[in-house]
């Protein structure tokens, strides 16, 4: 289960009324310089709130 703290979750408005959450793993300052993959998920299902949206974008990271 992976911990909220270590995800930026960003809730967007596709269209008036359906919302959907990306999220992408925080960034953390490297000593190398050398920047690693970096990958986002977005709710694969529109929500008629913001807060729905981020609420589904919670339960998809507990299950990362």
């Amino acid at each position: 289960m992976a911990d909220i703290s270590e995800y930026s979750l960003v809730t967007y408005e596709r269209k008036q009324g359906h919302w959907r959450a990306a999220i992408s793993p925080v960034r953390r300052p490297s000593s190398s310089g050398q920047g690693g993959t970096i990958f986002s998920v977005v709710t694969p299902d529109d929500y008629a709130s913001e807060s729905e949206a981020q609420l589904a974008a919670e339960k998809l990271i507990r299950k990362l």
